[in-house]
């Protein structure tokens, strides 16, 4: 769901110009940076399973990706942008929540609610449906793209390279379409 969280970040910032693009763009993968750091220290776990769904299942991701996590690494991480002023620090603060709302839908029961809770949660599209869950992202980054794109043409203080942006994004979503995988 990379190209969708950066959709996502693209749409927040043309909600709030001030904000930072590279900051929403970050915030918006921070857990995953934050997930990749923890597998390589050991904290949390994934095995490979190529060939079978997304090619590899998250065993442990409770320190980067719960419900309770996300939250607090979103409090840390807008109150970095504090000083640019409370709105810009809650969008960006939003952009790293967000990234938890996206994978929802999209991850197994592999979300925790807390570190080592026993209930995990997630609606399982990426196996539910194998090439569907493929689609409904294009639909929700064909949304923000557009959103993106009609705030740029009303906006002059950002947005200059908004098709741009908008066509690497929709790029990396074909890039990572399931049949070019198969």
């Amino acid at each position: 769901m990379y190209a969708g969280h950066f959709a996502v970040g693209l749409a927040l910032k043309a909600k709030r110009p001030a904000a930072p693009t590279w900051a929403i763009l970050l915030g918006t993968g921070f857990l995953d940076v934050l997930f990749g750091i923890f597998v390589m220290l050991g904290i949390e776990r994934v095995t490979m399973t190529p060939h079978v769904g997304q090619g590899f299942s998250l065993d442990f991701i409770d320190w980067s990706h719960s419900l309770v996590m996300s939250l607090v690494w979103s409090a840390l991480y807008g109150l970095i942008f504090w000083r640019r002023g409370r709105a810009v620090a809650f969008l960006i603060a939003f952009a790293v929540f967000s990234h938890f709302l996206l994978d929802l839908p999209m991850h197994p029961k592999d979300l925790a609610l807390w570190p080592y809770a026993a209930t995990h949660i997630g609606f399982g599209l990426w196996n539910r449906l194998p090439y569907g869950w493929w689609w409904i992202e294009l639909a929700v980054i064909a949304g923000a793209c557009a959103y993106y794109l009609h705030r740029a043409r009303r906006q002059i203080s950002f947005g200059g390279y908004a098709w741009w942006a908008s066509a690497v994004v929709v790029v990396l979503h074909v890039l990572n379409a399931p049949w070019w995988k198969s």
